[in-house]
């Protein structure tokens, strides 16, 4: 799968524009993946089947052709071989078939058992790793016997401990936001309606 194909992880400041829709079409790209990769599972797992339909045709065919060669020793000896070495393909596309079943099976229950996470959730552990990245670069550019370094490493726990408060403020607003915002909804929808009958 090409790396064009994977979404695109929003950078901080796309992340505060970035709305519920958003977040659905890229929980909806991703679950695509899921089934397009699925897809093709199923698709290799024909392929082998069909080829070990193949050679097992080819196998009886060659066994035929063994027995009408009787009479001559070296062309039963040929077919002989054949008939081992078309063995030996058929034995191996069957090993192979088993192992891409078994991938196919671990890969399935694995897509069965893992949790369904929120799109907030994996979109603030990638926004959070991208900006530990960055402290960590900025981090290493400072000398090791700089002066500036505690200061640093000051601000950098300042700044994550204003971001917590931040995330847990933001969080009450929203809580306690929420359903005055429903209701001046419904307040408003009511009122518009009110006055339309009047008309």
């Amino acid at each position: 799968m090409s790396s064009s194909s994977i979404p695109k992880v929003p950078t901080p400041s796309e992340h505060e524009k970035l709305g519920r829709e958003q977040l659905l079409a890229l929980l909806r790209d991703v679950t695509e993946q899921r089934d397009n990769l699925l897809s093709q599972y199923e698709a290799m797992a024909f392929q082998v089947d069909e080829s070990v339909r193949e050679i097992a045709a080819d196998v009886l065919d060659a066994q035929e052709n063994a027995r009408k060669a009787e009479a001559c020793e070296h062309r039963a000896e040929q077919e002989a071989t054949h008939i081992t070495e078309l063995s030996r393909q058929l034995d191996e596309e069957r090993r192979k078939r088993a192992e891409i079943s078994a991938e196919f099976a671990r890969f399935r229950d694995a897509v069965e058992r893992a949790p369904v996470e929120d799109p907030w959730s994996v979109l603030w552990r990638a926004v959070s790793q991208i900006v530990s990245d960055w402290v960590a670069w900025a981090r290493a550019k400072i000398p090791p016997d700089s002066r500036f370094l505690p200061w640093f490493d000051q601000a950098v726990e300042l700044a994550i401990a204003a971001g917590r408060l931040a995330w847990r403020l933001s969080k009450a607003v929203f809580e306690w936001a929420k359903p005055r915002v429903i209701d001046l909804w419904k307040w408003l929808k009511g009122e518009v309606a009110r006055r339309i009958n009047k008309e």
